[in-house]
């Protein structure tokens, strides 16, 4: 047996651990390095005035000088500050990477080595004293070299101790971002990555200069800017563990750089991550003071849950997405509350915005269930407008419908006290009127009978197609209600509302002549210009597609293919011609039509589902009934098979049956 000697640890391989490191090709991206050298120097500040902050924020000193701006072979970045140096400690953990030194200070000890993903030369000097001597260090720092520090003689630019590192010699890659920068985004980058120091930490003075342009102060250009306004914390679980979540608001002047409400994280003092806009929680992107001014609200959030999921590039937080949503959710709800005012601007909008919107869509009003606007609006979303609402009732009115049914349905199949009262009814009736009832109701049992042998009925010895079938069953084609009465047709197996509007045209041109090439005709097209739900300023236009029963070829945007393009066809066609002309020769106006409806009939095969998946139909309240309101043409489509037609018949008629077939 032999026994092996141990030995030390190996050192990381810092090339593979780079590689591995992604940079975005962006601004930030390119300036991180820049940002985390201005991270280590104020560290170095506060290390040489020992933690005495406002000695540090008077006294201490970061310079950054960008050369040759927007010329990516020459362009140079030299940051400078007055903090301790690279003493002997300082420089052995420099040599270290991953210190534990950096992570007593919430860092990761892995900045210093970003800069390779975008500089190919990077200088360090510092000048530092130690009872009383002082030490100057002059090096090049090269990852890719076997040596990586070689002494070189930088020629410091400065007096006092502290730290000088230049970068220069950009990479390819970053051509055009380098190209593309503008001093002000530089301002913004800086002021965003550490806007936790302006809004809850100790800042020194930081300067920039652009060439031989003159100095900007930059802590005295955010200051002004960032401003707390409110703190706070709140409790969140993060992987099944409680955690505490502190959080800081301020108030900021609309600009360009700050266009709408967001949440930033931070993480070691820093902002980590993009922002998240919170217009969609907040419903609008800014508010307005009353003087006018816009403004919008800045949250930054910090944990020590976060530093622990800090990833080693510093350009993340490993947080579940839903976490993300939870904290959005949470400082969205802080805000609201912070800025009640500015909410109940917004919802005085919605609610005006919305009773407009139904003032051209009364039959909407359905979906309010009873509900005032203003108590509807309440528990939606702050950022719908009109369009979002009425699609949200378009859902809800056919929902409301559907719950009807059900109620007559269980009226029907527990009849007790339902039966009593209808046999009450019945018994003031004389013995003609009973029959004729009777008749009638056997005539829909009948009715729904042929449908459903229609639905099955494929055609193979005729060539008349089962859609026409069904089609001559609810309404005679080729044909219109002016001289059709109210018993020969049986339109209340779509909608019992629709046996009752004024005109309807079957399989007919518009203009009411013989067809010709191009013609639109829709297989039903209802018109109706009396009251709806005592509305009495506008008109209400209907269309129904037929479509043969197990078709499934159908492709979306082809025409004859898609019938939600057909729908939409007719619809244009129609109020394009201002109106369409009877069998008798009245004109019928549609200039003034307001509300709009549409039916497609046709089994939802797979290509039929798809096809409606892509128009955004959704089968919210009902799996087979397809519903979508179009807000540009303000039509709102359903779409369900001739099984579901069939159902909902039997179910609208049963009670009926139940009473006077016994069924």
């Amino acid at each position: 047996m032999t026994t092996q000697k141990t030995e030390a640890l190996l050192k990381p391989d810092m090339r593979a651990v780079l590689a591995r490191t992604h940079l975005d090709q962006n601004l930030h991206g390119f300036l991180l390095p820049i940002l985390e050298a201005i991270s280590n120097a104020m560290d170095s500040i506060g290390a040489r005035f020992q933690q005495d902050t406002e000695k540090a924020s008077q006294e201490g000193l970061v310079q950054i000088r960008i050369r040759n701006l927007n010329q990516p072979s020459g362009m140079q970045i030299t940051v400078v500050d007055n903090g301790e140096g690279l003493t002997d400690p300082n420089y052995n953990y420099f040599r270290t990477p991953f210190s534990g030194h950096k992570l007593d200070r919430r860092g990761r000890g892995f900045g210093r080595f970003i800069a390779f993903k975008v500089f190919s030369q990077v200088l360090y000097g510092s000048r530092h004293r130690f009872f009383g001597v002082e030490y100057i260090r002059e090096f090049r720092f090269d990852l890719w070299q076997e040596n990586e520090i070689v002494t070189h003689n930088v020629g410091l630019k400065f007096h006092d101790t502290g730290v000088q590192v230049e970068y220069s010699k950009p990479l390819a890659v970053w051509k055009d971002v380098i190209q593309e920068i503008r001093p002000d985004d530089v301002l913004e980058e800086i002021g965003w990555h550490f806007l936790p120091y302006f809004l809850y930490r100790w800042l020194p003075q930081i300067t920039i200069q652009f060439d031989d342009i003159e100095p900007e102060n930059i802590t005295a250009h955010f200051r002004k800017i960032f401003r707390q306004h409110k703190q706070g914390s709140f409790s969140l679980s993060i992987d099944g563990n409680p955690e505490q979540l502190h959080y800081t608001l301020a108030r900021i002047a609309k600009k360009r750089q700050f266009k709408s409400h967001c949440l930033l994280l931070s993480a070691a003092d820093r902002i980590v991550g993009h922002a998240r806009d919170l217009t969609n929680k907040l419903g609008r992107p800014f508010f307005e003071d009353e003087s006018g001014e816009k403004y919008v609200v800045i949250a930054v959030v910090r944990s020590d849950a976060f530093e622990k999921r800090l990833n080693d590039a510093r350009t993340g937080i490993n947080l579940p997405a839903a976490t993300v949503e939870e904290i959005v959710t949470a400082v969205s709800d802080v805000i609201q509350s912070e800025e009640k005012d500015q909410i109940a601007k917004i919802r005085t909008t919605q609610v005006r915005e919305l009773g407009d919107a139904l003032k051209e869509n009364p039959i909407f009003r359905l979906g309010l269930r009873g509900r005032s606007i203003q108590d509807y609006v309440e528990g939606k979303p702050n950022n719908w407008n009109a369009e979002r609402f009425l699609s949200d009732l378009a859902i809800e009115k056919t929902r409301a419908s559907a719950e009807l049914t059900r109620q007559i349905t269980a009226a029907a199949n527990n009849p007790v006290d339902y039966e009593k009262r209808l046999k009450s009814i019945v018994e003031k009736l004389d013995e003609g009127k009973k029959e004729a009832l009777a008749e009638y109701v056997i005539h829909r049992k009948n009715v729904i009978a042929l449908i459903e042998a229609a639905r099955r009925y494929q055609g193979s010895t005729t060539k008349r197609a089962p859609e026409d079938a069904i089609h001559e069953l609810i309404f005679r084609r080729f044909s219109d209600n002016a001289k059709t009465e109210y018993f020969e047709h049986n339109l209340w197996l779509i909608d019992d509302l629709l046996s009752f509007v004024p005109y309807i045209s079957s399989d007919r041109a518009l203009h009411g002549k013989g067809r010709k090439l191009g013609d639109k005709v829709t297989d039903l097209l209802f018109f109706d210009d009396s009251m709806i739900l005592s509305d009495k300023d506008g008109s209400t236009l209907s269309i129904v597609e037929f479509k043969k029963p197990s078709r499934d070829d159908y492709v979306i945007g082809r025409k004859g293919s898609d019938p939600v393009l057909q729908v939409l066809t007719t619809l244009e066609q129609a109020t394009e011609r201002g109106g369409l002309s009877t069998t008798d020769g009245a004109h019928i106006n549609l200039n003034s039509v307001v509300r709009r409806f549409a039916f497609i009939v046709a089994d939802i095969t797979p290509s039929l589902q798809e096809l409606l998946k892509f128009h955004d139909f959704k089968a919210d309240y009902h799996p087979n009934i397809h519903v979508r309101y179009r807000a540009n043409e303000e039509i709102l489509i359903q779409a369900f098979g001739y099984d579901t037609l069939i159902e909902n018949a039997k179910k609208r008629n049963q009670a009926f049956f139940s009473v006077l077939l016994g069924e």
